[in-house]
Formats: structure tokens, C-alpha cells, sequence
């Protein structure tokens, strides 16, 4: 089942003779049986916990962003950290979490607020990953998760260096607990940074053996290499990690990442 549905219902109604549209948030119920079903899928109330600002004055956290049906996800996309913050004054809970759960109303609004703050309205970097996702996803019938190791989100890398180490620990658990419950077959992590994050949480939860990625060698160095590892899941799954630079580089045509291009092929 594709989650298509609408992130909000709009009312019309007369304001001393002019037309007035609310904007009445909710979750929609479709979404509400979708996430509540399976014992492997995130439920709703699992999502907005997960979502939920790390105190007053904070953005939301933005645990992933799925294009597809949940219980074909097959494939992490991992960066660093969202680069768009979004905060409980912009909307309630229950209109963000469907916003995460309907990917085109989710660049739309993305797009606008980016616009909103004098910015171009997509960057390079969801330039290169769009290019390099819709590519993907004609490869493979799995659904993909965007999802980012440190899932909150500043609008540079640096200010997350400045946030509370709360802050980011808690982003680290949001991220491990979604690996775990998703155990995807593919991980495909983009960024040098990304990388190093991930492979401290996987080694300190035993995931991962200690030394078993080389993370000071240079991310092209990852790339040509991979997959830089394998994990296994509680129950014996196994999952391929696949590493590349950052997609700010990637462009429209991905030329320069032809050769991963073919090695995610082969691993999928």
C-alpha cells in the first residue's frame, strides 16, 4: 500500500464576506493503519515519539523520509543531518509526521521554506541525491528510507557540532533504533562524516567489530572499495555497507559515480 495521501484538509469558510482557508492538521487514517501495522513496521505512536523536539525552542528531529510502501523498505540512504529545520511553531505534530509520510508534499514544503529563507529553492546537494535516488529506484522494486545518522537538523554541519551533546546522542539513538527495526539489506552511507558516525555506533552496539572500517582512509578510497563491510542482524540477517562521497558532487548526471553506480547493482 502507497501511502498517497494528503498532508492536510483545507475548509473554506466566510470571514465578514471574505473566504478564509483553514489549514486543520491531522493524521490520516489510512497513514494511522498503515504505520500500526506489523510487528516489524515503526507505529504512529513510536514516529511522533521519535519526532518530538529534544526541548522547547527545538526543531523537530526527522527520524526518515520514505517514497514508498514501508513494508518493502529494503534500503537505508544515510547522511549526516537534515539540513532544513522545522519547528513546532511552522506545524503540530500530527501535520509533520504526514508530512514525512508524503515525499512530494514534503519537497514542496521543503522547497518553500528554503525560498522563505532567501535560499534557492532545492540545493545542490537534493539536487545530486533526487538524481542519484530516482536512478536507484529504477533498479529495484524495494522502497528506499532517507535517513540521517544525527536526524537533527541545523542548517550547516557546524552548528550541529554547537548543539548540546544530548542533542546528538539522542539523534544517534533515533537512527540505531530505526536500523535495528528496519534491519535494511542496504546501507548506503554518503560522506566521510556519515560514515565515521556510523561506524562508532554499529562498533560501540556490537554490530560491528571494532577496526573492521578503516575510517581513516578518504572517502574516495571507501567508495572504490565497497562495500566497506557487511552486518548481521539480530537473527541472522546480513546487511551490505556501501559508501560514496557527498552528493553535493553528484550534479544531474552522476557521471563521476558511474563505477559505484555499478557496484550498488551488484550488491542489491
Amino acid at each position: 500500500m502507497t501511502i498517497t495521501t494528503s498532508v492536510k484538509r483545507l475548509v473554506e469558510c466566510f470571514n465578514d464576506g471574505e473566504i478564509m482557508v483553514l489549514v486543520i492538521p491531522y493524521v490520516d487514517q489510512n497513514i494511522r493503519e498503515f504505520l500500526s501495522g506489523g510487528s516489524n513496521m515503526v507505529s504512529l505512536e513510536q514516529l511522533k515519539e521519535l519526532c518530538k523536539p529534544p526541548s522547547e525552542g527545538k526543531a523537530y528531529y526527522r527520524p526518515m523520509l520514505c517514497n514508498g510502501d514501508l513494508d518493502k523498505v529494503e534500503i537505508f540512504f544515510v547522511g549526516t543531518n537534515p539540513a532544513t529545520p522545522i519547528f513546532p511553531e511552522d506545524m503540530n505534530l500530527d501535520s509533520y509526521v504526514n508530512l514525512l509520510f508524503n515525499y512530494d508534499e514534503f519537497l514542496k514544503y521543503y522547497k518553500s521554506l528554503r525560498l522563505a529563507n532567501g535560499k534557492d529553492g532545492i540545493s545542490r546537494t537534493r539536487i545530486g541525491m533526487g538524481a542519484f535516488l530516482n536512478w536507484l529506484t529504477k533498479q529495484t522494486s524495494a522502497s528506499i528510507v532517507e535517513i540521517e545518522v544525527i536526524p537533527y537538523p541545523t542548517e550547516k554541519l557546524k552548528q550541529l557540532k554547537k548543539e548540546p551533546l544530548t542533542v546528538i546522542e539522542r539523534g544517534k539513538e533515533i537512527f540505531f533504533e530505526l536500523v535495528m527495526q528496519f534491519q535494511p539489506n542496504m546501507i548506503i552511507l554518503h560522506g566521510k562524516t556519515t560514515v565515521e558516525h556510523v561506524v562508532d555506533i554499529f562498533e560501540r552496539n556490537g554490530l560491528l567489530p571494532n577496526g573492521v572500517v578503516d575510517t581513516d582512509q578518504s572517502i574516495e578510497d571507501m567508495e572504490y572499495s565497497s562495500p566497506i563491510s557487511t552486518v548481521i542482524y539480530p537473527g541472522g540477517k546480513i546487511g551490505t555497507i556501501m559508501a560514496c562521497r557527498h552528493f553535493m558532487y553528484y550534479g544531474i548526471t552522476g557521471d563521476s559515480f558511474g563505477e559505484f553506480r555499478k557496484k550498488v547493482v551488484a550488491n542489491l
